[in-house]
């Protein structure tokens, strides 16, 4: 019977952390499954994830390849996009804490040389209102500095120089509006202050002290450990880009690192450390500005406030890269997602996998993969060959005609050179993008719309072409009648 009780009480002692095992092995194999028929469907060629539970690595794996045809690695480069802001967010308050900054100091103290135009005369940007892009900078600013690929150590003061004088369309502290343009002037400021390049103090006083050796903030940097750029889109085929590298760009997107260096990252920000106070750590992740109800943004972070759902994270783009960091503190998890393939039109295929993954580490479960959709190329596509084809058939028409309405004919034709004209500038308005943004994000949309400008200048060019040499061959037939009835 003591037997029967021991061994009883043996089995109800074992049979937690046996199910905490099973539920464990649950997870990671929901996990795969569900990156594995992400990666088919969305057409991924590299993918590496890494998840950090409970102060351990929980899961990490690895799938595809680069562009170069190796295979990807927890140890492969990817460009993080606008992952790089919670890092220049990090330097910030690390220079904060030590006194060197204050957040609600005005820029114009450590940038005494950068003018901007407010549309009043007492507001001023502060380094608060550039961490929570609320400077009045539009995003439309932040967007024409960006993606020029400088590089060199003048890169991100050849930036600033192409900044300076920037209209504000907000007074400071009024709107919040995500620019590129805020964390470009944070980069600045961090070298102003520290009398260091932004890359030497984020390598020396960051990624040093977090352990993240395989993190830089140079192309030359990045190429010295193998940087291979990542794939551009067409149509959602992967198709190899050239070296969209922006060195000027780092501190708020071209930041190079590795799933093995962010999961190093992941657990500080999971358990803090020596590089924050406790009261510093606490503001840098800390809601700041309401965007919805529940969702806002803090000091380079994208916050979820709701009481049953809260946690911090940022996704991240270049033309050829794609990632997403989520932190869950009061869950104790984390995971970084980095992929190398990006257009536009599928911003949203890596949110579907970072809800899919924290879907399944917070409730155990298998989440539907939403079809990838490339309607927007489709669309394009189809706008031009109709446009080409109806083109093609007025001129047929056109031709064949014997007599015709000429200002009818001649108001199609110049509609036509119009609409070619004023087809790119009404775009760049309407998406609030300048072209060189476009061509880089939508590759493929940016082609089509180029092909339709040429077939609405070409069909107006040829309508009145085939107008004026018809009225010519009136007027010789008519004057040719004209000398027959004289002869008479």
């Amino acid at each position: 019977m003591k037997k029967g009780m021991l061994a009883f009480l043996l089995l109800i002692m074992l049979a937690p952390p046996l199910s905490a095992n099973a539920v464990s092995n649950n997870q990671t194999e929901l996990i795969k499954e569900f990156m594995d028929q992400s990666i088919e469907e969305y057409n991924i060629p590299g993918v590496s994830l890494a998840v950090i539970q409970d102060g351990e690595l929980f899961f990490q794996e690895n799938w595809g390849i680069q562009s170069d045809g190796t295979p990807v690695t927890e140890d492969t480069l990817f460009t993080l996009g606008s992952i790089s802001k919670p890092l220049t967010s990090l330097a910030i308050m690390k220079l904060v804490e030590q006194k060197d900054i204050e957040l609600d100091q005005t820029i114009d103290t450590y940038l005494p040389s950068f003018h901007y135009h407010t549309k009043g005369d007492e507001s001023k940007i502060t380094i608060r209102h550039l961490l929570t892009h609320t400077s009045g900078i539009s995003s439309y600013e932040g967007l024409k500095i960006a993606e020029l690929q400088w590089k060199g150590k003048n890169a991100i003061n050849d930036a600033i120089q192409k900044l300076n004088n920037v209209e504000l369309n907000h007074e400071p502290g009024d709107v919040h509006q995500y620019s590129a343009a805020n964390y470009l002037l944070l980069g600045k400021i961090i070298e102003h202050v520290t009398n260091q390049s932004f890359s030497e103090f984020m390598n020396d006083e960051i990624y040093s002290e977090l352990g993240m050796d395989r993190t830089v903030s140079t192309f030359k940097k990045a190429a010295e450990l193998g940087y291979q750029p990542g794939f551009q889109s067409w149509f959602g085929k992967p198709i190899k880009s050239e070296n969209l590298f922006d060195d000027s760009g780092a501190p708020y997107g071209y930041i190079s690192s590795t799933a093995n260096d962010m999961a190093k990252y992941i657990q500080f920000l999971l358990e803090g450390g020596d590089l924050l106070s406790d009261h510093y750590f606490d503001m840098y992740t800390s809601p700041q500005v309401r965007r919805t109800e529940d969702m806002y943004y803090g000091l380079g972070w994208r916050i979820s406030t709701e009481e049953k759902d809260a946690y911090f994270f940022h996704g991240g783009e270049t033309p050829d890269s794609r990632a997403e960091l989520l932190i869950n503190p009061k869950k104790n998890y984390g995971f970084i997602l980095l992929t190398n393939k990006n257009n536009f039109s599928e911003v949203l295929h890596t949110a579907y996998m970072r809800e899919g993954i924290k879907t399944i580490i917070e409730d155990g479960k298998m989440p539907n993969i939403p079809e990838a959709s490339h309607k927007l190329q489709w669309t394009t596509l189809t706008v031009t060959i109709v446009l080409a084809l109806l083109s093609i058939w007025n001129l047929f028409r056109l031709k064949r005609k014997n007599s015709l309405r000429v200002k009818l004919w001649s108001m199609i034709g110049l509609m036509s050179i119009v609409f070619s004209i004023v087809l790119i500038p009404t775009l760049i308005y309407l998406f609030g993008s300048p072209w060189h943004t476009i061509h880089y994000y939508a590759p493929d949309t940016a082609f089509l719309i180029k092909c339709l400008v040429g077939v609405l200048a070409g069909n107006g060019c040829l309508l009145f072409f085939l107008i004026i040499l018809k009225e010519k061959r009136k007027n010789d037939l008519n004057q040719s009648t004209d000398g027959e009835k004289s002869l008479l």
